[in-house]
């Protein structure tokens, strides 16, 4: 079962990945009623956040303390946002029930995260990032 749909979210983020920030940044900005707070992986200070996937995955966990990773965070960082984005969310959340699924979704997301880096500078020459999206920020104060 997946976060109830429009609840307070902690997303987790690789914060040196350009296409994790500008995700998260696309998720904030359709997120109107702000329940999407994302921190980096360096930066998580969750009890538990040595036994998590949290150097090559994005982990999202709600408000009632479901920790989702992979594809299954995906969907449900979407399943917080209003309308198509969330229904789309709940779809892939409810499709990740099935092993068979979520084996393929998962995999589609490491795909992606394996290779996040050299898609973050192929989005900048194309005009689809920022270039400081590419350029890895510092998580020290």
């Amino acid at each position: 079962m997946g976060p109830l749909p429009r609840t307070p979210v902690e997303l987790v983020v690789d914060g040196d990945c350009g296409l994790c920030r500008a995700s998260v940044r696309w998720l904030q900005r359709r997120d109107d009623a702000g329940f999407i707070r994302a921190t980096a992986s360096t930066e998580c200070n969750w009890t538990d956040r040595f036994e998590l996937p949290l150097d090559d995955s994005v982990v999202l966990r709600d408000s009632s303390g479901h920790t989702f990773v992979r594809s299954s965070a995906v969907g449900a960082a979407l399943a917080t946002l209003p309308a198509r984005w969330g229904a789309f969310g709940r779809v892939i959340l409810w499709s990740n029930r099935v092993p068979a699924v979520r084996v393929v979704n998962d995999a589609g997301y490491r795909l992606i995260a394996k290779n996040r880096v050299a898609i973050s500078r192929r989005m900048v020459q194309l005009g689809l990032l920022d270039a400081s999206c590419v350029t890895p920020v510092s998580t020290t104060r």
